[in-house]
């Protein structure tokens, strides 16, 4: 069975503002697309919901422990690969990428006709997807978007704490890196992206390691934040070094 801990789970909308929630699997981020199994398969779960089209939490319970079992029959029968999920407008569409849509499909139905209940309505389709493109481009979420999800407890806490976030404050952000070349190439390059003191230094957790501390001074607002977070993430990412996100002090 998939690695819950390795999936994640986030709120979206489409373009008209209805609401979904994707679930996707994140191992496979940087392993994807996978050559051997260029055909999406899909299969679409219906339920009645809520008015905005979203199930309810018993669906949800019923949703989640019916798909799992597909999931796993999936893998024991090596017939695909799951990926990830969207749920919106009464509809979960689970995926999968395989390399014959005949044989993922027979054998989810011989699965399926081995339950004794299925509360359901089902439906399902296959496409090419060899790059995957729905995997990449549609269920992972953007950097900023991870960004802001990732920021959210931080400034939820300092909010919590009576922080005035529009107020200014040094803001710092932090990368290492294994060779001093890579973590001077990056404060240089940062220079790009906005006003920044750079300092750089040996980690104190790893003599080995060099820390890069950005500061520039602003207020906390989370778009803002998580735009920055993910541009910095994204440039630490070309000089072979990992962005650790960033800090701030309390200000009343």
């Amino acid at each position: 069975m998939v690695d819950l801990a390795k999936c994640h789970c986030y709120a979206a909308s489409f373009p008209d503002g209805s609401p979904c929630i994707i679930r996707v699997r994140t191992d496979l981020a940087e392993k994807a697309p996978l050559a051997d199994k260029p055909i999406l398969c899909n299969i679409a779960l219906g339920y009645k919901g809520e008015a905005n089209g979203l199930p309810t939490e018993q669906e949800v319970v019923r949703l989640q422990a019916f798909i799992e079992g597909i999931i796993e029959h999936a893998e024991a029968k090596q017939s695909g690969i799951w990926v990830g999920s969207i749920t919106s407008h009464g509809q979960r569409i689970v995926f999968f990428y395989s390399d014959d849509a005949d044989l993922f499909h027979k054998t989810n139905a011989v699965y399926l006709n081995s339950l004794s209940e299925i509360p359901f309505v089902l439906g399902g389709n296959a496409e090419d997807d060899p790059d995957w493109q729905l995997y990449r481009n549609t269920l992972l979420p953007s950097r900023e978007a991870q960004a802001y999800e990732r920021n959210a407890p931080m400034i939820e806490a300092l909010q919590n704490y009576g922080d005035n976030l529009s107020q200014l404050r040094p803001i710092h952000h932090y990368a290492y890196f294994d060779t001093l070349a890579d973590a001077e190439a990056f404060a240089c390059a940062a220079e790009s992206l906005g006003k920044y003191l750079n300092d750089i230094n040996r980690s104190r957790d790893n003599a080995e390691v060099y820390r890069v501390t950005l500061t520039h001074v602003d207020y906390i607002d989370a778009e803002k934040m998580a735009k920055i977070a993910a541009n910095l993430e994204a440039l630490a990412e070309q000089y072979n070094g990992e962005y650790d996100d960033w800090e701030a002090l309390l200000v009343k």
